[in-house]
């Protein structure tokens, strides 16, 4: 009776879900973080539920295997404009990111109750790797090290911490490309010693980021400017938050998806920059963490290159931004406060613009190339990949400190195709 009894209120609280993101899944997470019904989780260990969005290229299905047989039984999966695995044909599949939240809530709800016996594991119950050990039976090694425990070397210090000279043992690891702390697709191949990234290697690229319609409408015709400057506010706040749920002020991220949400040409967000600035955030990224040089700079282009003192800015070439009085934005730096900081102006900086346009129904001039929020793209050419630039930016950096920098980043290429369309889901509350 006791049993039934947590069951039914462990049903009744909102149903964990982890999400595997793929390829042009759009904000999937943005919207299901402010829904009751729901509540996102950082590992698949937590959750009862995964939502797998977008479609994985098959040389990720054996890492979405893996995620798979992570979860804690009894689990189910929801397959969210993707198609599911071979070996789960009784898999649930949606097709409109409005029906999720309910969808997740009611699966979640079935296994807890009994009323659905959860997805059985699609790997062999057996250790990844295998015990190689010297001797007839594995059970020798090298030395006083016992052997390659599961194909690992036990604990060696190999080479000196680049901080401070101590000599720590080495841990080495993939991370990705489901890991929600990484752009989708994203895979590394870490070693840390310590809390120290000492190597990156980069394993797999990024998924290409589909943006939203309007910038590819933006290069056929002329486009309201507000609609523009309401895509470029709501992207850099969904990169704000991500940001600040990684520094664990999750308040804050949940405040600021909140906003992204409800912007609209007559609403300004004056309280942003005083709530950042009290939250602690900027005192905690010590200046210089994250630099990107010129040419670092360069690549990614946009929001991080103009936080590098850059003013570079195709809305510059549109004569009806100049009716606007608009001028570029850009901080001296580099580093990843620099590019909090360039967030903030320009996320202001475009609900005046919007504001502004809508009152004189202004439209684009020009469409012989729009600036995204990733950077400039025409016909021609479009935001490409920096994932390449991580090996480089990584070593050096604390562990916390090399999510953060990943997160201040847009490293995916921009998408030829754009975000597809999304119904939203009702909304948390955030005071």
């Amino acid at each position: 009776m006791a049993i039934g009894l947590l069951a039914r209120l462990a049903a009744a609280r909102p149903a964990p879900v982890f999400v595997a993101l793929g390829m042009h899944a759009g904000p999937v997470r943005e919207a299901l973080a402010l829904d009751p019904r729901v509540e996102l989780v950082d590992s698949p260990r937590h959750a009862s539920v995964l939502l797998v969005a977008g479609g994985v290229p098959p040389d990720q299905h054996e890492a979405l295997r893996r995620l798979h047989d992570q979860l804690p039984r009894p689990s189910a999966s929801l397959w969210l404009s993707s198609e599911p695995l071979a070996e789960l044909p009784h898999a649930e599949r949606i097709d409109h990111l409005d029906a999720a939240p309910a969808a997740i809530a009611h699966l979640h709800r079935e296994l807890l109750e009994g009323r659905r016996p959860g997805a059985a594991h699609l790997l062999p119950d057996q250790p990844p790797h295998p015990w190689k050990g010297l001797g007839a039976h594995g059970q020798g090694g090298e030395g006083m090290m016992g052997g390659y425990p599961y194909g690992r070397p036990m604990a060696m210090a190999m080479m000196e911490d680049l901080r401070d000279g101590l000599t720590l043992d080495l841990l080495s690891f993939t991370l990705g490309p489901f890991y929600p702390a990484l752009p989708p697709g994203l895979q590394l191949q870490l070693t840390l010693q310590g809390d120290l990234v000492q190597m990156a290697m980069l394993a797999s690229r990024a998924y290409p980021l589909p943006a939203a319609p309007c910038w590819f409408q933006a290069l056929e015709r002329p486009v309201p400017i507000a609609e523009l400057e309401i895509a470029r506010a709501r992207h850099h706040l969904h990169r704000l938050a991500h940001l600040l749920h990684l520094a664990g002020l999750d308040a804050l991220a949940l405040r600021s998806l909140a906003d992204a949400a409800r912007l609209a040409p007559s609403r300004s967000l004056p309280a942003l920059r005083r709530r950042i600035l009290r939250s602690g955030l900027l005192q905690a990224l010590d200046p210089g963490v994250g630099r990107l040089d010129t040419g670092q700079a360069y690549t990614l282009g946009g929001p991080a290159y103009r936080a590098a003192g850059h003013d570079e800015d195709a809305r510059s070439e549109d004569r009806h931004y100049a009716r606007l009085g608009f001028r570029p934005l850009s901080h001296p730096g580099g580093d990843l406060r620099a590019r909090v900081l360039q967030w903030l102006g320009e996320i202001e900086q475009a609900l005046g613009l919007a504001a502004a346009a809508d009152a004189l129904a202004l439209e684009t001039a020009s469409q012989a190339q729009v600036e995204t929020p990733r950077g400039t793209m025409s016909n021609e050419q479009r935001p490409t990949d920096g994932c390449h630039l991580l090996p480089d930016l990584l070593p050096g950096l604390e562990w916390s400190q090399a999510l953060l920098l990943i997160a201040s980043l847009d490293l995916a290429a921009l998408s030829p195709y754009p975000q597809p369309s999304t119904d939203q889901v009702p909304q948390r509350g955030a005071a």
